[in-house]
């Protein structure tokens, strides 16, 4: 998805005991670009090692609490979506997203962003692969789509995909 990137080390005394770890980087880190979205993190996991290599598969992505923190404010709305999605080639993915409004809404505005926000979300899985649908998360493409059709609703400050992990064969209890 990301092509071949060094994404760091880790030691081990046998490869094989590498499997299943989990990386956790920001885009920056992956890109070797400053990249304004530093609040972003990779969750990638190893899947496969060839004597001295490793290679990763995404798991997840999460969006740094603090800064979701400096979003919420006093009177006004953030309204959270979480849904799972099936992508075009059947990979089965959790997400979830806010919206932070600029003043309070109302609940018959605050139900129909919702639906908007899971409306776009649902529409696009189904109609990308999951590295281009991942890519659109990531680079902030969907969260932009979601931004232009739901402030049609009510006036909206933001919109973040704030995590996203599959949920197909993955641990349910971890979150």
């Amino acid at each position: 998805m990301f092509g071949d990137v060094k994404a760091g080390d880790s030691v081990a005394d046998e490869p094989s005991k590498l499997i299943g770890r989990r990386v956790e980087m920001t885009l920056g880190d992956l890109t070797g670009k400053l990249i304004k979205s530093s609040n972003l993190k990779l969750v990638l996991e190893i899947d496969d090692v060839d004597h001295n290599m490793a290679y990763t598969k995404f798991i997840g992505h999460k969006v740094d609490n603090g800064y979701l923190r400096s979003l919420a404010r006093k009177g006004i709305s953030k309204i959270d979506s979480n849904i799972n999605v099936r992508t075009k080639d059947g990979e089965e993915m959790c997400v979830k997203s806010s919206s932070f409004t600029l003043k309070k809404a109302s609940g018959s505005q605050v139900k129909l962003i919702r639906k908007v926000m899971e409306e776009i979300i649902i529409n696009r899985a189904s109609s990308l692969e999951l590295s281009n649908y991942v890519q659109e998360i990531i680079l902030g493409k969907l969260s932009s789509d979601i931004y232009k059709a739901a402030k049609k609703v009510y006036p909206l400050r933001r919109v973040e995909i704030t995590k996203t992990e599959r949920c197909g064969g993955g641990n349910p209890a971890q979150s």
